[in-house]
């Protein structure tokens, strides 16, 4: 069986939270586990130059640590 070359969904929306990115992202991720397929989800902070933590939450939504702390 020939490799299939990756499929990318990118869910986004404005800085307003309480949208349901989330949750939708999470429920399209289940959904297409069931169907078979192999899924990775991750979170992107677009700030470029920009520390997060310094920002208010308010004006870019909640900030995150991971396991190793970064």
């Amino acid at each position: 069986m020939p490799l299939l070359s990756p499929k990318y969904i990118f869910v986004s929306g404005g800085v307003l939270s309480s949208l349901g990115k989330g949750i939708t992202t999470a429920s399209l991720a289940m959904l297409l586990q069931a169907k078979g397929y192999t899924v990775t989800v991750v979170k992107c902070e677009n700030y470029l130059n920009i520390d997060s933590g310094l920002i208010n939450p308010l004006e870019h939504g909640d900030a995150f640590l991971c396991e190793d702390g970064t």
